[in-house]
């Protein structure tokens, strides 16, 4: 269901990302796939440092990169290992925006707006925000709303929306740019 609802609210000739890690790889290439977007190639997270476990333990996690149409990447001298040490002492499975900055580029243009639907603690968001981008996100947990709100004031967003659960920031052209 996820796929298909991606799918179809995402504008055509958009590129949709989910990070995730290599056994789920295996299972969300297809359904994607089914849901009607063209799955290019996984994008490897280098976390610099291996992680808990057993057997081989992991120092990657995988980035599906899907595509809705036709649209190219803004530059294609971009490997498919972004390498950013992992987010210690953060939220729960905290994604540095380092690594949400280069696909934010490569992806959109200043003004564009950019979802993540299970924002956690708004990393995309401050990506996002900081490449002069809207930035739309939800989460389940109210504690990640609270703590994505707090990291986008940091960088001059302001509350906007009938009920005060969007948020808006400066856009690179200066007008209210980031939703929450």
């Amino acid at each position: 269901e996820l796929f298909a609802e991606v799918y179809r609210v995402l504008r055509p000739d958009s590129h949709f990302y989910l990070y995730c890690d290599p056994e789920t790889m295996f299972v969300a290439k297809p359904l994607g796939e089914a849901a009607g977007f063209k799955f290019w190639k996984p994008i490897v997270w280098d976390k610099v440092q291996i992680g808990m476990g057993y057997h081989y333990r992991a120092r990657y996690e995988c980035i599906l990169f899907f595509e809705k149409g036709k649209r190219k990447l803004a530059d294609l001298g971009v490997a498919d290992v972004l390498t950013a040490p992992r987010v210690r002492g953060g939220y729960p499975a905290e994604k540095p925006p380092a690594v949400s900055e280069v696909l934010v580029r490569q992806s959109t243009v200043p003004g564009a707006i950019v979802v993540d639907p299970f924002m956690g603690s708004g990393s995309v968001g401050v990506a996002a925000v900081r490449q002069g981008r809207e930035f739309w996100g939800n989460d389940l947990c109210a504690e990640a709303c609270v703590i994505t709100r707090d990291r986008l004031r940091d960088l001059g967003a302001v509350e906007q929306g009938r009920d005060a659960d969007t948020l808006a920031a400066p856009a690179a052209d200066g007008q209210p740019g980031l939703s929450g």
